[in-house]
Protein backbone atom coordinates (compact mmCIF):
# COMPACT_ATOMS: atom_id res chain seq x y z
CA UNK A 1 0.00 0.00 0.00
CA UNK A 2 1.12 3.55 -0.69
CA UNK A 3 -0.30 5.11 2.48
CA UNK A 4 -2.06 4.04 5.65
CA UNK A 5 -5.47 2.80 4.41
CA UNK A 6 -7.18 3.99 7.59
CA UNK A 7 -6.52 7.74 8.01
CA UNK A 8 -7.44 9.29 11.33
CA UNK A 9 -9.74 12.01 10.02
CA UNK A 10 -11.76 12.95 6.96
CA UNK A 11 -9.30 15.77 6.34
CA UNK A 12 -6.48 13.24 6.20
CA UNK A 13 -8.48 11.13 3.76
CA UNK A 14 -9.13 14.12 1.49
CA UNK A 15 -5.48 15.15 1.61
CA UNK A 16 -4.36 11.60 0.87
CA UNK A 17 -6.61 11.32 -2.18
CA UNK A 18 -5.46 14.71 -3.47
CA UNK A 19 -1.80 13.77 -2.99
CA UNK A 20 -2.24 10.44 -4.74
CA UNK A 21 -3.85 12.09 -7.77
CA UNK A 22 -1.12 14.72 -7.91
CA UNK A 23 1.56 12.04 -7.67
CA UNK A 24 0.23 10.32 -10.80
CA UNK A 25 0.06 13.58 -12.73
CA UNK A 26 -3.41 15.04 -12.21
CA UNK A 27 -4.13 18.59 -11.11
CA UNK A 28 -6.03 18.05 -7.86
CA UNK A 29 -7.35 20.08 -4.94
CA UNK A 30 -9.60 19.62 -1.93
CA UNK A 31 -12.77 21.53 -1.01
CA UNK A 32 -13.35 22.82 -4.54
CA UNK A 33 -16.38 24.95 -5.42
CA UNK A 34 -17.93 24.00 -8.76
CA UNK A 35 -20.68 25.74 -10.66
CA UNK A 36 -23.93 23.91 -11.38
CA UNK A 37 -27.22 25.03 -12.97
CA UNK A 38 -28.57 25.49 -9.45
CA UNK A 39 -25.58 27.37 -8.03
CA UNK A 40 -22.30 26.37 -6.42
CA UNK A 41 -21.51 22.97 -4.95
CA UNK A 42 -18.45 22.12 -2.86
CA UNK A 43 -16.75 18.78 -3.57
CA UNK A 44 -14.23 17.00 -1.38
CA UNK A 45 -11.64 16.43 -4.12
CA UNK A 46 -11.63 17.56 -7.72
CA UNK A 47 -8.93 16.43 -10.14
CA UNK A 48 -8.35 17.12 -13.83
CA UNK A 49 -6.13 15.26 -16.27
CA UNK A 50 -4.89 18.29 -18.19
CA UNK A 51 -2.94 16.12 -20.62
CA UNK A 52 -6.01 14.25 -21.79
CA UNK A 53 -7.69 15.49 -24.95
CA UNK A 54 -10.96 16.31 -23.21
CA UNK A 55 -9.49 17.37 -19.83
CA UNK A 56 -11.07 14.46 -17.98
CA UNK A 57 -12.53 15.60 -14.66
CA UNK A 58 -12.63 13.42 -11.54
CA UNK A 59 -14.76 14.17 -8.49
CA UNK A 60 -14.30 12.33 -5.22
CA UNK A 61 -16.60 12.10 -2.21
CA UNK A 62 -14.61 11.12 0.88
CA UNK A 63 -16.34 9.35 3.74
CA UNK A 64 -14.06 8.43 6.63
CA UNK A 65 -16.91 6.67 8.40
CA UNK A 66 -16.64 3.55 10.54
CA UNK A 67 -19.44 2.02 8.50
CA UNK A 68 -20.29 1.25 4.89
CA UNK A 69 -21.75 4.06 2.79
CA UNK A 70 -25.54 3.92 2.21
CA UNK A 71 -27.41 4.34 -1.06
CA UNK A 72 -28.63 7.84 -0.15
CA UNK A 73 -25.06 9.15 -0.45
CA UNK A 74 -24.76 7.66 -3.92
CA UNK A 75 -28.05 9.28 -4.97
CA UNK A 76 -26.82 12.72 -3.92
CA UNK A 77 -23.45 12.17 -5.53
CA UNK A 78 -25.13 11.19 -8.80
CA UNK A 79 -26.76 14.61 -8.93
CA UNK A 80 -23.44 16.32 -8.29
CA UNK A 81 -21.78 14.29 -11.04
CA UNK A 82 -24.50 15.18 -13.52
CA UNK A 83 -24.69 18.89 -12.74
CA UNK A 84 -20.92 19.49 -12.67
CA UNK A 85 -20.21 17.58 -15.89
CA UNK A 86 -17.64 15.33 -14.20
CA UNK A 87 -16.43 12.34 -16.19
CA UNK A 88 -15.47 9.96 -13.38
CA UNK A 89 -16.69 9.84 -9.81
CA UNK A 90 -15.29 7.99 -6.81
CA UNK A 91 -16.83 7.52 -3.40
CA UNK A 92 -13.83 6.70 -1.23
CA UNK A 93 -14.38 5.38 2.27
CA UNK A 94 -12.97 3.10 4.93
CA UNK A 95 -15.27 0.17 4.32
CA UNK A 96 -16.85 0.67 0.90
CA UNK A 97 -20.50 0.83 -0.11
CA UNK A 98 -23.52 -1.00 1.23
CA UNK A 99 -24.82 -3.69 -1.12
CA UNK A 100 -27.72 -1.55 -2.37
CA UNK A 101 -25.44 1.42 -2.96
CA UNK A 102 -22.98 -0.79 -4.83
CA UNK A 103 -25.77 -2.17 -7.00
CA UNK A 104 -26.94 1.36 -7.78
CA UNK A 105 -23.53 2.32 -9.22
CA UNK A 106 -23.59 -0.48 -11.82
CA UNK A 107 -23.52 0.90 -15.36
CA UNK A 108 -22.71 4.41 -14.09
CA UNK A 109 -19.52 6.47 -14.07
CA UNK A 110 -19.42 6.24 -10.25
CA UNK A 111 -17.27 3.72 -8.41
CA UNK A 112 -17.23 3.01 -4.70
CA UNK A 113 -13.81 2.16 -3.31
CA UNK A 114 -12.08 1.82 0.01
CA UNK A 115 -9.00 4.02 0.36
CA UNK A 116 -6.86 0.90 0.04
CA UNK A 117 -8.61 -0.08 -3.20
CA UNK A 118 -8.03 3.41 -4.61
CA UNK A 119 -4.31 3.04 -3.86
CA UNK A 120 -4.24 -0.37 -5.51
CA UNK A 121 -6.02 1.00 -8.56
CA UNK A 122 -3.36 3.65 -9.12
CA UNK A 123 -0.31 1.90 -7.66
CA UNK A 124 1.42 1.09 -10.95
CA UNK A 125 1.03 4.66 -12.19
CA UNK A 126 2.27 5.98 -8.83
CA UNK A 127 5.23 3.63 -8.95
CA UNK A 128 6.29 4.53 -12.48
CA UNK A 129 5.50 8.25 -12.44
CA UNK A 130 6.46 9.17 -8.88
CA UNK A 131 8.30 6.58 -6.77
CA UNK A 132 10.92 5.57 -9.33
CA UNK A 133 11.64 9.06 -10.78
CA UNK A 134 12.07 10.65 -7.35
CA UNK A 135 14.60 8.01 -6.32
CA UNK A 136 16.36 8.22 -9.66
CA UNK A 137 16.63 12.01 -9.52
CA UNK A 138 18.07 11.96 -5.99
CA UNK A 139 20.54 9.22 -6.94
CA UNK A 140 21.66 11.09 -10.04
CA UNK A 141 22.93 13.91 -7.84
CA UNK A 142 25.11 11.44 -5.94
CA UNK A 143 26.13 9.66 -9.13
CA UNK A 144 27.79 12.82 -10.39
CA UNK A 145 30.28 12.42 -7.55
CA UNK A 146 30.80 8.67 -7.97
CA UNK A 147 30.65 8.04 -11.72
CA UNK A 148 33.81 7.08 -13.62
CA UNK A 149 34.12 10.23 -15.72
CA UNK A 150 33.00 13.69 -14.64
CA UNK A 151 35.17 16.63 -15.62
CA UNK A 152 33.57 19.13 -13.24
CA UNK A 153 34.05 16.79 -10.30
CA UNK A 154 37.63 15.95 -11.27
CA UNK A 155 38.53 19.64 -11.51
CA UNK A 156 37.07 20.32 -8.05
CA UNK A 157 38.79 17.20 -6.69
CA UNK A 158 42.22 18.56 -7.68
CA UNK A 159 41.63 21.57 -5.43
CA UNK A 160 40.99 19.45 -2.33
CA UNK A 161 43.56 18.93 0.37
CA UNK A 162 45.20 15.53 0.53
CA UNK A 163 43.16 14.67 3.60
CA UNK A 164 39.90 15.52 1.83
CA UNK A 165 40.99 13.65 -1.29
CA UNK A 166 41.49 10.55 0.83
CA UNK A 167 38.04 11.01 2.40
CA UNK A 168 36.48 11.53 -1.03
CA UNK A 169 38.07 8.35 -2.37
CA UNK A 170 36.68 6.42 0.58
CA UNK A 171 33.18 7.82 0.05
CA UNK A 172 33.30 7.15 -3.66
CA UNK A 173 34.38 3.56 -3.11
CA UNK A 174 31.63 3.07 -0.54
CA UNK A 175 28.75 4.57 -2.53
CA UNK A 176 29.53 3.94 -6.21
CA UNK A 177 27.39 0.81 -6.49
CA UNK A 178 24.55 2.24 -4.39
CA UNK A 179 24.30 5.45 -6.41
CA UNK A 180 24.51 3.61 -9.72
CA UNK A 181 21.79 1.11 -8.81
CA UNK A 182 19.44 3.73 -7.39
CA UNK A 183 20.00 5.92 -10.46
CA UNK A 184 18.68 3.07 -12.58
CA UNK A 185 15.22 3.87 -11.21
CA UNK A 186 15.23 6.73 -13.74
CA UNK A 187 15.96 4.55 -16.75
CA UNK A 188 12.37 3.82 -17.67
CA UNK A 189 11.55 7.54 -17.68
CA UNK A 190 14.47 8.19 -20.03
CA UNK A 191 14.12 5.07 -22.19
CA UNK A 192 10.68 3.43 -21.73
CA UNK A 193 11.60 0.39 -23.83
CA UNK A 194 14.91 -0.32 -22.13
CA UNK A 195 15.06 -3.72 -20.45
CA UNK A 196 15.98 -3.17 -16.81
CA UNK A 197 15.46 -6.79 -15.73
CA UNK A 198 13.61 -7.30 -12.47
CA UNK A 199 14.88 -4.14 -10.79
CA UNK A 200 11.98 -1.92 -11.82
CA UNK A 201 9.20 -4.48 -12.00
CA UNK A 202 6.13 -3.22 -10.19
CA UNK A 203 6.45 -4.98 -6.80
CA UNK A 204 3.82 -7.33 -5.51
CA UNK A 205 4.13 -5.94 -1.99
CA UNK A 206 6.43 -3.96 0.27
CA UNK A 207 8.15 -6.89 1.96
CA UNK A 208 8.88 -8.52 -1.38
CA UNK A 209 10.44 -5.30 -2.69
CA UNK A 210 12.64 -4.97 0.37
CA UNK A 211 13.77 -8.57 0.05
CA UNK A 212 14.19 -8.86 -3.71
CA UNK A 213 15.48 -5.39 -4.62
CA UNK A 214 16.68 -3.31 -1.68
CA UNK A 215 18.64 -6.21 -0.19
CA UNK A 216 20.69 -6.27 -3.41
CA UNK A 217 21.36 -2.54 -3.36
CA UNK A 218 22.09 -2.17 0.35
CA UNK A 219 22.72 -5.60 1.89
CA UNK A 220 22.20 -5.74 5.62
CA UNK A 221 20.17 -2.53 5.86
CA UNK A 222 16.76 -2.86 7.49
CA UNK A 223 14.01 -0.56 6.26
CA UNK A 224 11.57 -0.02 9.10
CA UNK A 225 8.37 1.11 7.42
CA UNK A 226 4.90 -0.18 6.63
CA UNK A 227 4.01 1.82 3.49
CA UNK A 228 5.72 2.55 0.19
CA UNK A 229 5.55 6.29 0.87
CA UNK A 230 7.43 5.84 4.14
CA UNK A 231 9.97 3.70 2.31
CA UNK A 232 10.38 6.39 -0.34
CA UNK A 233 11.09 8.96 2.39
CA UNK A 234 13.72 6.67 3.93
CA UNK A 235 15.48 6.08 0.60
CA UNK A 236 15.44 9.78 -0.26
CA UNK A 237 16.86 10.62 3.17
CA UNK A 238 19.62 8.05 2.69
CA UNK A 239 20.57 9.58 -0.67
CA UNK A 240 20.40 13.11 0.74
CA UNK A 241 22.72 12.12 3.59
CA UNK A 242 25.17 10.57 1.14
CA UNK A 243 25.12 13.69 -1.02
CA UNK A 244 25.76 15.85 2.03
CA UNK A 245 28.83 13.78 2.88
CA UNK A 246 30.26 14.67 -0.52
CA UNK A 247 29.06 18.28 -0.39
CA UNK A 248 30.79 18.82 2.95
CA UNK A 249 34.18 18.08 1.37
CA UNK A 250 33.68 20.74 -1.31
CA UNK A 251 31.82 23.35 0.72
CA UNK A 252 28.54 22.70 -1.08
CA UNK A 253 27.07 21.11 -4.17
CA UNK A 254 29.71 21.59 -6.86
CA UNK A 255 27.69 21.02 -9.99
CA UNK A 256 26.08 23.82 -11.96
CA UNK A 257 22.69 22.26 -11.44
CA UNK A 258 21.23 18.90 -10.56
CA UNK A 259 19.76 16.51 -13.13
CA UNK A 260 16.60 17.84 -14.78
CA UNK A 261 13.83 16.66 -12.53
CA UNK A 262 10.32 15.93 -13.72
CA UNK A 263 9.04 15.33 -10.23
CA UNK A 264 8.16 17.92 -7.64
CA UNK A 265 7.11 17.27 -4.04
CA UNK A 266 3.70 15.97 -5.08
CA UNK A 267 3.90 15.06 -8.73
CA UNK A 268 5.60 15.28 -12.10
CA UNK A 269 4.92 18.55 -13.93
CA UNK A 270 7.19 17.93 -16.93
CA UNK A 271 5.53 16.54 -20.07
CA UNK A 272 8.26 13.98 -20.65
CA UNK A 273 7.35 12.13 -17.48
CA UNK A 274 4.06 10.92 -18.93
CA UNK A 275 3.56 7.97 -21.22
Amino acid sequence: MIDDPYPESWQDLQTGVKRLFRNVGLAADVEVDLQTPRGTVNVDVCAVDRRSLDKIKYIVECKNWNATVPQSVVHSFTTVMHETGANIGFIVSKYGLQSGAKQYTHNTNITGLTYLELQQRYFEAWWRRYFCPRIGDAADRVLQYTEEFNGQRDKAYENLSEEKKKKFDQLRSRYTVHSWMFSMFNLESVSPHLNTGTLLNVPADLDNFKKEVLSQILPGVEWHCTTFRDLLDLILQFLKDVEEEFNSLFGGYIFDKGPISGVGPEGPPIEGRFR
